[in-house]
């Protein structure tokens, strides 16, 4: 999972919603794309949470911007 950017997963979790709302799959089938939904969940989840610790705000201190973290 690690070798797919997070807008891979995003679109291939996408994909699967719109199956599984389609319907027409097996149980087995369906239990399937729904396990591999669910992992791409985590990793979008995962890399979120990462970029939201990255995000930094802008802080004019003493007439110097600077950044620190949000």
């Amino acid at each position: 999972m690690e070798e797919l950017s997070f807008e891979e997963a995003l679109k291939r979790l996408e994909t699967i919603v719109q199956k599984l709302e389609k319907g027409g799959f097996s149980l087995d089938e369906s239990l399937k794309m729904f396990e591999e939904g669910i992992t791409l969940f985590k990793f979008c989840n995962k890399k979120l949470d990462e970029a939201e610790h990255k995000i930094e705000k802008l802080v004019e201190k003493e007439g110097e911007i600077i950044t620190e973290p949000l």
